[in-house]
């Protein structure tokens, strides 16, 4: 019997330690996400205050899982699932819309802040939850 093939959408928080709590198991794990790094969001505010440079609050993925052999890290963003017929719809720079089968699936996609309810607040109060965000047009 070949081996399941587990499919992890999202390295936030819940990613990771999905991904690591399979370490020994004897399964194929793919992680996808839209970024190349594991980002820790309760340090965003110190990098916006220049206490830390990102580099100290944002980690490589492939460095976190390089000595999971069981483990691939793809930079793509899911576009779509097929729960069906089990594979993910995932595009990155080169190629769109390539389906990749799984036996399991871990949608760990993360959070976005909220507004309760007013939105006209994000003009004026934007979220911390990516390095991007930090990034001022003037």
């Amino acid at each position: 019997m070949s081996q399941p093939r587990i499919i992890v959408v999202g390295v936030g928080f819940g990613g990771l330690a999905a991904a690591k709590a399979l370490k020994n198991t004897p399964a194929r794990i793919i992680l996808i996400d839209r970024t190349n790094h594991h980002l820790f969001q309760p340090l965003l505010y110190q990098v916006a205050t220049s206490v830390l440079t990102p580099s100290q609050i944002a980690t490589p993925i492939r460095s976190i899982f390089r000595n999971q052999k069981n483990t691939t890290v793809i930079m793509g963003e899911v576009t779509g699932v097929d729960k069906d017929q089990k594979y993910v719809i995932a595009s990155d720079a080169d190629r769109q819309n390539v389906p990749i089968a799984y036996d399991y699936l871990i949608l760990a996609t993360g959070a976005s802040h909220s507004y309760f309810g007013h939105s006209e607040f994000a003009e004026y109060a934007p979220g911390l939850k990516s390095l991007a965000c930090l990034i001022h047009e003037n």
